[in-house]
């Protein structure tokens, strides 16, 4: 009986560390709040600035540009990184982006959660003449 109760135990701890963990990533997720281009936006001319606007203040550590029509071309960016936690971070296109899938990659620092998080808004550029 002893080892049932323990097994038990044992389960209902792992239940409850994988509830909070999942929780956790949750929360994460909800760092992000918005951006432009938004998630899933189909855009007839390609965009020369973009932002993200976050939920709470995040230490950004990475933000990329990444092309994913061939394989995963980095397109170069301007962002400002700074040592602060920010509630927004604008970058510039600095290279003109031809039709195709994209999608901009943030990585950060939640500080006051003691955890990383990290997103992807994809995106779609078309050409003027292509149907939306």
């Amino acid at each position: 009986m002893r080892t049932v109760t323990v097994l038990g135990v044992h389960i209902a701890m792992l239940m409850l560390g994988t509830s909070l963990i999942t929780a956790a990533q949750a929360r994460a997720q909800e760092m992000y709040d918005t951006s432009v281009p938004s998630v899933g936006d189909i855009l007839s001319e390609p965009p020369t600035t973009m932002n993200i606007n976050f939920s709470e203040a995040i230490h950004l550590t990475d933000v990329r540009l990444v092309g994913v029509d061939n394989g995963r071309e980095i397109w170069p960016i301007e962002w400002v990184k700074t040592d602060e936690d920010v509630f927004k971070v604008e970058m510039r296109v600095t290279k003109p982006l031809p039709p195709g899938k994209y999608q901009i990659e943030w990585i950060a620092d939640v500080r006051q959660h003691y955890h990383s998080d990290g997103g992807v808004i994809p995106f779609t550029v078309t050409s003027r003449d292509q149907p939306q």
